[in-house]
């Protein structure tokens, strides 16, 4: 008796993937037009897809796809990721792509986990009021913000209580 087609399995089923593919010109285009700007010093906001609470961006170049956060792909594109680094909001903001010393600088995990400590952004030292869920965080930024930029709209998504001019802790 025929059991019908067999499930193929995840090797067959994944698209060729290269970690090391290039940013091709469309992809940065296309980067560029979900990014929406702050005025003079701000963030610039990551309005594309997002994936626990971080931007997510793919492209393909002859078949082979590569995915990587916004945050990384930003700092690909400067010039600025080498091997082992990470890239790290000095502003706070999960969704800033803005490749900054004040915002996104590429940096080392240990590195990145001293200033979160530093900012007050690790759980273990927040309280319950603190804690937010990043993605549901991201989510609202990105919906407030994805019509252009709007100030009174971003503080209230990122639950920056602060002065609009002071970055927000998440």
């Amino acid at each position: 008796m025929d059991a019908g087609p067999r499930p193929r399995s995840a090797a067959q089923r994944s698209r060729p993937y290269d970690s090391t593919l290039p940013p091709t010109e469309s992809a940065i285009a296309a980067f560029d037009s979900r990014v929406v700007r702050a005025p003079g010093n701000g963030c610039h906001i990551w309005t594309g897809a997002i994936s626990d609470g971080y931007g997510r961006i793919s492209w393909r170049r002859g078949g082979v796809s590569r995915t990587e956060y916004a945050h990384r792909f930003a700092l690909l594109v400067a010039g600025e990721l080498t091997d082992g680094a990470i890239g790290e909001h000095r502003c706070n903001e999960p969704l800033c792509v803005r490749v900054d010393p004040g915002h996104l600088i590429a940096s080392t995990q240990s590195a990145n986990l001293l200033y979160a400590v530093a900012c007050g952004r690790t759980g273990i030292i927040r309280n319950a009021t603190q804690r937010h869920d990043r993605h549901a965080r991201s989510l609202a930024v990105r919906e407030a913000v994805a019509g252009g930029w709007d100030a009174g709209a971003y503080a209230r998504a990122s639950g920056n209580t602060a002065p609009l001019g002071e970055p927000p802790l998440f």
